[in-house]
């Protein structure tokens, strides 16, 4: 009994040591409550309660021969407002517990303003050079530092890439300057166009390396590789042969950051990019005969190039963004285009600028201006109805184009807290 009191005693010393050790936990309130204005003069895709803006629609003719989408809106929207917890602590060990949670509105498509949506949840733990992040967050090629900097909510797209997904990242700061992460994750929310439910669950996770090079300096580049195996559907596979479609993409960013100046420009290539909210899909190789089908599965890569530069003047900032996306079409000769699993695949090239300012009455008060001139060109003359062989060449490239424009107006008043 003299022995169990003295376990019980020095586990209680020992408890109070290392609760001495330990860091409180630190809880911060943050987010902003935000209000958007648009007009387009062009009807136009739009997702989330038409807060996430994507490009100029194509044609859509009435009895009468006119193009019903060659006509302006008008939208107001506050349901990209949002609010989260910062966490801090404890730290214990030498380990530095943190973590993220973060929602807003925009979680359906549907014009709803009171759809709840979980943006980021997640937990960070630092040892020495080494960190690990678990849950939900930005895909490895949003990357925060070195994003766009516009007034609309879409940071870039269709140019940028913008999904989140659960993952767990390991990061290794090698030295001051420089930092390797690798990061597994999974599609969730945002999934490949016609890659959905259980199937997604026969694939391996996709993996993904990074390097970031720079350090807190003023210049700072990143490099990014990625792979994905994304099994095909019961009806594609029908034999249960396990079929998937094998996609990459690469991304190279860069961040430039001085007293007044910020710029920001990255070029992305990726096969079959549909999960990051931009066009492309997915193509079909018969290898062997009608009767007996040998099929392969290709993704539609796309490439991407955009810059962003912004100043400041005292309360006053402004900035631009240029972008330009395209079909590049597979390496091999395809069969058919993939209507189930495209996502715009008609469009041919995209190209975007957008000129903004900023005049802030107060650090927890904005107001901006934007606007945007966006061209999209679609295969098959516009005309989503046409014949395959007329929007498409043998590699799955857009022909037949005809460019549709928007100009776009954003005012946006923001009280972040």
């Amino acid at each position: 009994m003299k022995n169990l009191y003295l376990i019980f005693a020095a586990s209680l010393i020992s408890g109070s040591i290392i609760a001495q050790e330990e860091k409180p936990i630190e809880v911060s309130f943050h987010g902003f409550v935000s209000v958007n204005a648009a007009y387009n003069s062009r009807t136009s895709k739009q997702t989330r309660n038409n807060s996430i803006y994507l490009y100029p629609a194509p044609l859509n003719m009435n009895e009468h021969g006119e193009d019903l989408n060659e006509r302006g809106s008008f939208d107001m929207d506050a349901s990209h407002s949002r609010f989260g917890l910062h966490i801090k602590g404890p730290t214990f060990n030498g380990i530095s517990v943190s973590g993220l949670i973060e929602a807003d509105f925009l979680g359906d498509d549907r014009a709803s303003d009171s759809d709840f949506r979980l943006r980021h949840a997640y937990l960070s733990l630092s040892y020495n050079k080494f960190t690990l992040l678990a849950g939900q967050s930005f895909h490895p090629l949003h990357i925060g530092d070195a994003s766009p900097k516009t007034i609309n909510q879409v940071t870039g797209l269709p140019m940028h890439p913008l999904a989140r997904n659960p993952q767990l990242r390991f990061a290794w700061q090698l030295t001051p300057g420089f930092n390797i992460s690798a990061t597994i994750l999974r599609q969730n929310n945002s999934r490949s166009t016609g890659f959905y439910g259980d199937n997604n669950d026969r694939g391996i996770p996709e993996f993904v390396l990074q390097t970031g090079m720079g350090g807190q300096g003023a210049l700072k580049a990143y490099l990014t590789a990625g792979y994905k195996q994304l099994p095909l559907p019961d009806k594609f596979d029908p034999n249960n042969e396990k079929l998937t479609m094998d996609a990459f993409h690469f991304q190279a960013s860069l961040r430039y950051k001085t007293d007044g100046l910020e710029y920001r420009m990255a070029a992305l290539y990726g096969d079959n990019l549909t999960e990051m909210v931009m066009p492309g899909g997915v193509g079909r190789i018969n290898k062997g005969t009608e009767e007996n089908p040998d099929y392969e599965y290709k993704g539609l890569p796309v490439a991407g190039l955009w810059a962003d530069l912004n100043t400041t003047h005292g309360k006053w900032s402004s900035g631009l963004f240029a972008g330009y996306l395209k079909a590049l079409g597979t390496g091999d000769k395809i069969d058919e285009v993939l209507k189930d699993f495209s996502r715009d695949s008609e469009i041919k090239d995209i190209l975007m600028v957008a000129p903004r300012i900023t005049y802030n009455l107060h650090k927890n008060l904005s107001a901006a201006f934007e606007y945007m001139w966006i061209t999209a060109g679609w295969g098959g003359n516009g005309d989503l109805n046409a014949n395959a062989e007329d929007k498409y060449n043998k590699f799955g490239v857009p022909i037949n184009v005809e460019n549709f424009d928007n100009h776009r107006l954003l005012f946006s008043i923001t009280y972040s807290f």
